[in-house]
């Protein structure tokens, strides 16, 4: 992800050009948050008698036999769902760092295929010269 960012090469002066403008919605939305933060900590404790002990595991069993059960089970939609959003990532960062980009040089196959020997190298004759 950070390469893809890298290879964006981002105006960031343009994106500070509306920071004055979402800042209140920005700061509320994070009091909120930190408000919702507060509440949930401050509800009251959280004893160890409230939960109940878990069931012992056979000998068979396994962290990733169980995993595998799991999600090709009961989440088989959101692991597929996570996979193909996965899929349309990659490709949407393939796509935004192939752009086509003003005085770059690229080979052309198709004309270095077609050139000629005669072409590319000139053969010069020369006499030896003698030293004295």
């Amino acid at each position: 992800f950070l390469f893809v960012v890298m290879m964006l090469d981002i105006d960031f002066d343009q994106l500070r050009e509306g920071f004055a403008e979402t800042l209140p919605i920005g700061a509320t939305v994070a009091v909120l948050i930190l408000l919702q933060l507060v509440i949930v900590l401050t509800s009251g404790p959280f004893e160890i008698e409230q939960i109940s002990a878990p069931v012992p595991a056979g000998v068979d069993y396994g962290n990733t036999h169980q995993l595998g059960l799991l999600l090709y089970t009961y989440y088989v939609y959101p692991f597929v769902l996570a996979a193909a959003l996965l899929l349309l990532a990659m490709v949407a960062a393939i796509v935004l760092t192939l752009r086509k980009r003003t005085g770059t040089r690229t080979q052309k196959p198709h004309e270095q295929v077609q050139v000629r020997r005669e072409d590319r190298i000139r053969l010069v004759k020369m006499n030896s010269e003698k030293k004295d």
